[in-house]
């Protein structure tokens, strides 16, 4: 296949957790591709593709959380409190390998614009930490705002896309989604329609699809507590599902915790290896690996 540019990520989506991505990989080192392919719908996960092994992928991903359309869908901004002084002991970190809670996880981050799907695992080295509920999760840092910064889903907006901007990352407009490429079982990249026809674009580590732009609420009624508000991507082992949240403390009796990531780099043969969380051929897939894939 003739390809017209190659970069380590490719993102389907220039929503809240298509920018985070593009931040990430750029403080990375790495390259990211970005398309911007139109407002939200309340289903982002591809499922108006053509292609019939893209659209077998993605049922494949959701076909234990029941039908979509079914789903419940809120615009706005996910909250998580993390305690200070109890990360997650290094001894239990890894969570048990739980179908229900990692389909629990997947439904949770298909029913917000803040969601995203990997087709790999990250390659990058998270903060594993434990909420407040008991949750282990992986957590990588994006930026932080403080309490006082007004509406929530769009200070998150506003400050994604300056760091964006700031970094130079070209959000590709008007790029809709037309199908995956698959070698070998991987997705190694996707294909866009574009005005001036498709394109192809290589991803050496894989594919990461998420929601457009969305229709924020003008008035976001929840209210956090703590001086600092970190946005992350947030995730849990064994999981391609994620999405964009605010960390931040209990209340005051309770501190925050920083979720920076450890290992602030690729690997070092990120250029010449895929990670292989799994290999794929159509009708032969799950939202989640098996562990040690």
């Amino acid at each position: 296949m003739q390809w017209d540019d190659e970069v380590d990520v490719v993102c389907a989506g220039a929503g809240a957790a298509g920018l985070a991505h593009a931040i990430a990989l750029d403080e990375l080192g790495g390259e990211v591709f970005i398309a911007d392919w139109g407002v939200a719908e309340h289903n982002w996960l591809g499922t108006n593709a053509t292609d019939e092994c893209t659209r077998h992928f993605f049922a494949e991903m959701t076909s234990d959380l029941g039908p979509l359309h079914g789903q419940s869908h809120d615009v706005g901004v996910p909250i998580r409190a993390v305690p200070s002084h109890v990360p997650a002991d290094s001894g239990r970190t890894v969570a048990p390998f739980v179908g229900a809670r990692l389909r629990e996880w997947a439904a949770q981050c298909l029913a917000t614009p803040f969601g995203y799907l990997s087709t790999r695992l990250p390659d990058w080295s998270a903060t594993t930490v434990q909420a407040s509920d008991g949750q282990i999760l992986e957590v990588l840092e994006i930026g932080a705002l403080s309490a006082d910064s007004g509406e929530l889903a769009g200070s998150i907006l506003d400050l994604l896309t300056t760091g964006v901007a700031d970094r130079d990352i070209e959000v590709h407009s008007d790029h809709a989604l037309q199908r995956l490429v698959f070698e070998e079982g991987l997705a190694v990249g996707a294909v866009f329609a574009t005005p001036d026809g498709p394109m192809a674009v290589r991803a050496r580590h894989g594919v990461t699809v998420t929601s457009g732009a969305v229709q924020l609420p003008e008035i976001d009624p929840r209210s956090v507590s703590g001086d600092i508000l970190r946005v992350c991507l947030v995730g849990q082992r064994a999981s391609r599902f994620g999405r964009v949240e605010v960390l931040t403390s209990e209340p005051p009796a309770v501190s925050g915790v920083a979720c920076h990531a450890r290992g602030r780099r690729l690997p070092a043969n990120l250029r010449e290896t895929y990670r292989h969380s799994g290999s794929w051929r159509c009708g032969k897939v799950h939202g989640y690996p098996s562990l040690g894939e």
